[in-house]
This record gives C-alpha cells, structure tokens and sequence, in this order.
C-alpha cells in the first residue's frame, strides 16, 4: 500500500476492545462475533469505528475488512482512503490509501489492508473508512449486531458523525505489533 505523511496527502488531496492473538505475532482487534448480519454501503460518508490498542507502543499493521466490492466487473483504478482519527475523532492523525482493486464483486468476505509500515496511532484511536461508494461503484461492508453497535458510527473526518440503524459494530479489524 501506499503511505503519505499527511501533510503530504492533504496537499495532494486538496486539488474496551476484542482481542485475538493470531498465529503470526499480531493482535486482532475486532468486535464481532464472526458472522455478518447484514451489510451496508456508505456513498458520501464512511464506516467509523474504535479500537483501543493494547499498548502505548503497540502499531497498526494492517486491516482487516469483511465486504464485497460492487458496480462494473472490472475495479476502478483507484484507492481508497482510511483515516486515523484521535480519540475525540477531531484531528486526523494520519491517512492510508489502499486499491479498490482488493475487493472482489460478490459474496462478502475477508478483504487484508497491509501497510508497508506499521502505523503509530494514538492508543485509543478510531479508524474512518472513505471507499467513495455511489450508485455504480462501491463496497458493501458487513456489520455484526451481537455487542451492539456500541464501537461504531458513520462520517468522515470534518463532518457530522451519526450511529448507524443497524444497532451493530462494523466487521473492521485492526492488526496490531508490539
């Protein structure tokens, strides 16, 4: 994936929780219980959820989404953006892109987002996903209503910010290091 500082990417532009330990040195942090309960695509907005890191050193590796790419057959040739947001969800503190191209159309399933680095987020930190849906291109992502939705929300940074009506936390997970 791409990495910008965010100054970068913004001058470029401009024109607690679950855990899981996984075979591979991670931490997965998740709030699910594994099985969707629905799916929903955001044009316009984004799918905001929480996460508290484990450690004060701990670094966001990558993503974990569970969703399925609609529109033409062919992906756009294009990325889309995640934002990292502090735990007021007032300052982006920093900005990944990743290609549209890594999810496929039809059945939701595990779609991984790493990074070329590990990213420094604050501890408690919440992660925006802008995959710029609209009628003809989009992703379904899924949501588990299981814990209740009490980690999730809808908006992207710089505008309102709302709770979704699904009532369930979205099936994003955030793999950790040390």
């Amino acid at each position: 994936m791409l990495r910008r500082p965010l100054l970068g990417f913004l001058i470029g532009f401009l024109l607690g929780s679950g855990l899981a330990a996984a075979d591979d040195g991670k931490t997965t942090l998740k709030y699910h219980d594994g099985m969707a309960d629905g799916k929903q695509s955001l044009g316009g907005s984004g799918e905001l959820i929480e996460f508290t890191l484990p450690s004060k050193t701990a670094k966001i590796s990558g993503l974990r989404i569970h969703g399925a790419r609609y529109g033409t057959p062919q992906a756009p040739k294009e990325s889309f953006l995640i934002y990292f947001l502090d735990e007021g969800r007032s300052r982006v503190v920093d900005v990944e892109l990743a290609p549209y191209a890594l999810f496929e159309r039809g059945e939701e399933k595990w779609v991984d987002v790493v990074f070329d680095q590990p990213l420094a987020a604050p501890q408690h930190c919440w992660i925006s996903l802008d995959l710029r849906a609209g009628p003809t291109k989009g992703v379904y992502v899924s949501y588990d209503t299981s814990g209740g939705g009490k980690h999730s929300l809808i908006g992207l940074p710089g505008t309102a910010m709302s709770e979704p009506k699904h009532g369930g936390d979205w099936m994003i997970e955030a793999l950790v290091t040390e």
